[in-house]
């Protein structure tokens, strides 16, 4: 096996365009001819990356694999796992068939199913679809009212609101989010990002 570095988060990389590269680092095993095999998304130590990387040299735990054993199997866990990676590798509308499969074998309101919903909006918001993105989340809002669902939908949606370039609406959301949620790890964040988009702190400091 031969591992290559490629700098995926230039703008014109050929590699991560081919690979549907959407977060950083992504390790794609591929066969010789660059055919995917599978994908890692996120940062392993050194001992569960490689033991990773033989499981899917072996076929064990890739997509194929997993749908193989998903054919007599109402495990939600092995739903998500599936949309999980037909979300990374750029498969939407796959993840999306998935992720409605882990809401309709169990409880619509669980903490698996409001998983499945984020995933949902992140995709949109990954795929630049800023206004589908916020209205789900904003779906999500009006459908859990845990607390805790609040609060990440609240976050993402002045995340949405400011990557899309709606400055006024994203300030508007990032100070609701200071006021409504004074005890949130995330207050800091976006009491930063206010400033950044007033323009009273560059990106640097």
């Amino acid at each position: 096996m031969i591992f290559a570095k490629i700098h995926a988060e230039q703008a014109d990389s050929i590699i991560a365009q081919r690979y549907k590269v959407k977060a950083f680092p992504t390790f794609v095993v591929t066969e010789s001819n660059g055919d995917e095999i599978d994908r890692i998304i996120g940062y392993l130590d050194p001992e569960p990356f490689l033991a990773k990387v033989n499981d899917y040299r072996e076929g064990i735990g890739t997509l194929a694999d997993l749908l193989s054993k998903a054919e007599s199997s109402e495990d939600r866990n092995l739903f998500f796992e599936i949309a999980d990676k037909y979300k990374f590798s750029g498969s939407s509308d796959d993840a999306k068939i998935w992720f409605q499969k882990v809401i309709d074998a169990g409880d619509p309101k669980d903490s698996l199913s409001a998983e499945s919903r984020f995933s949902v909006a992140d995709m949109f918001r990954r795929n630049k679809d800023y206004n589908a993105a916020i209205q789900e989340f904003e779906n999500i809002k009006a459908d859990f009212a845990a607390a805790s669902y609040q609060e990440e939908a609240d976050i993402w949606i002045a995340i949405a609101y400011r990557q899309m370039g709606d400055t006024t609406a994203s300030i508007q959301k990032f100070e609701e989010f200071i006021v409504n949620y004074p005890e949130s790890e995330d207050k800091e964040y976006a009491e930063n990002q206010v400033k950044r988009l007033k323009g009273e702190i560059t990106e640097e400091e």
